[in-house]
């Protein structure tokens, strides 16, 4: 495990993306990450249909996980 920022020790964050390009999606997570400008984001992996549906997530949308 890497450190975090801070040197201490890394946190991890998860988000649900409603973007269908993976880029894009990460671009996204990016910009909702405290602080996005020290983010290191993958994504993990696409959600299905019923996913995202169940989490109510709205296309272009991003909500903590």
């Amino acid at each position: 495990m890497l450190p975090g920022p801070t040197g201490g020790p890394a946190t991890f964050h998860y988000f649900n993306v409603a973007i269908a390009d993976a880029n894009k999606a990460v671009q996204a997570a990016v910009e909702h990450a405290e602080p996005p400008a020290e983010a290191r984001v993958s994504p993990i992996r696409k959600l299905l249909s019923a996913e995202v549906a169940a989490l109510r997530l709205k296309a272009g949308k991003v909500k903590p996980a």
